[in-house]
């Protein structure tokens, strides 16, 4: 491989010290450098010749930062595993310095801000843009895409992801696993789905359900951010696609706290970022994927689906413990570095998710994670 590779992750958190710690045990010998305003011998997890500290006391605007040009200007690419609200800082640093762009985000605000730079087409003259490609949004909306692929006429598509504590001891039946913020951010935003072949969006915490997954119930509502561009795409297509939609998995009882305090109570996002910044974190997670598709095929005109089920928990990967919620999220982005890379994405535009191809996913190193018999 290349040595001459250099990637750039930007976030020293628990993402971004995953993605770091699993290419450093690849074998892929890229570079790899990672910046944040971490103290250098604080509570980084990163090789001290990998690290960079960013100055913190530049601007932290919207859109105005200049605290990431330095960083990306020489890089071969940028990871972007920082908190959503600096997804259009660093990707404004990437824009000017032309460096291929990856992030994790479920927030939608870049691709706002990407589709009215009026200079900049969505789907050229930029250079590599992909955001929403970790988890869900991610390898997921690939998943959701090779089911609804089995089909000529797709009619229904359902993506449901859990990062669940495997044990928990609150009313809440949940422990954190990743980012508070990140929590409070889809619990309040808008869903996008297909409804009646339609682009919709719906409220987070709407359309609860019960589901019965390897026997076991779990509970289901819409949580903003986790179909990405992919019901926008459907709706666009005109495949005929009734009803495209994302929602999490819970343990049953949930769902009747989270909406009480985000609906009945109408806390503030303060209030609120506090309250489940305080919920106990656990690194006994798992990671529950289940994605089914539905539709008819030519050949007999039957209503058939296609299921996919994974379920991810801590190991240990190159002689490191990853949580489930670090593996899974950690492996879909660098599946999709690593296609890029091997020249089997495009080299500029903004690419989606449902784009890339699970066949090509599933025969990567990080990929090669998600294969139903891994």
């Amino acid at each position: 491989m290349d040595k001459n590779i250099h990637i750039g992750i930007v976030g020293a958190g628990k993402i971004g010290t995953a993605i770091y710690n699993l290419l450093l045990g690849s074998g892929l010998n890229y570079r790899t450098s990672v910046a944040d305003i971490l103290p250098e011998f604080g509570d980084v997890q990163v090789g001290q010749k990998d690290y960079v500290q960013l100055d913190e006391n530049k601007a932290v605007v919207e859109g105005e930062s200049t605290q990431f040009n330095s960083f990306v200007k020489d890089k071969t690419l940028i990871i972007n595993a920082l908190p959503y609200t600096q997804n259009i800082n660093l990707y404004k640093a990437c824009l000017n310095a032309e460096i291929p762009y990856f992030d994790l985000s479920e927030d939608d605000k870049l691709d706002q801000f990407i589709t009215a730079q009026k200079r900049y087409p969505l789907k050229t003259s930029i250079p590599f843009t992909m955001p929403h490609c970790g988890l869900a949004p991610g390898i997921t909306t690939i998943l959701a895409e090779h089911c609804a692929k089995d089909f000529e006429e797709p009619q229904r598509i359902r993506i449901r992801v859990g990062a669940l504590s495997r044990n928990a001891t609150n009313k809440l039946r949940y422990h954190t696993s990743w980012s508070g913020d990140g929590l409070v951010n889809e619990y309040r935003g808008q869903c996008q789905v297909v409804a009646e072949k339609k682009y919709e969006t719906e409220p987070a915490l709407s359309g609860y359900e019960t589901i019965m997954i390897d026997g076991k119930e779990y509970e289901a509502f819409s949580t903003s951010g986790g179909i990405g561009t992919y019901a926008k795409t459907l709706a666009d297509s005109h495949r005929g696609v009734i009803r495209a939609d994302y929602k999490t998995l819970r343990r049953v009882g949930h769902h009747n706290y989270v909406d009480f305090l985000f609906n009945d109570l109408h806390l503030s996002e303060e209030i609120l970022l506090g309250i489940f910044k305080d919920i106990p974190e656990t690194r006994d997670d798992e990671v529950i994927i289940y994605i089914t598709a539905g539709g008819y095929r030519y050949d007999d005109w039957k209503y058939r689906e296609k299921t996919f089920y994974k379920v991810f928990r801590p190991q240990q990967v190159h002689g490191r413990h990853f949580s489930a919620i670090e593996l899974s999220t950690a492996c879909g982005i660098l599946a999709m570095v690593e296609l890029f890379l091997d020249d089997k994405l495009p080299k500029e535009g903004y690419v989606k998710q449902e784009q890339v191809l699970w066949s090509q996913v599933a025969t990567t190193k990080f990929g090669r994670f998600y294969r139903k018999e891994f």
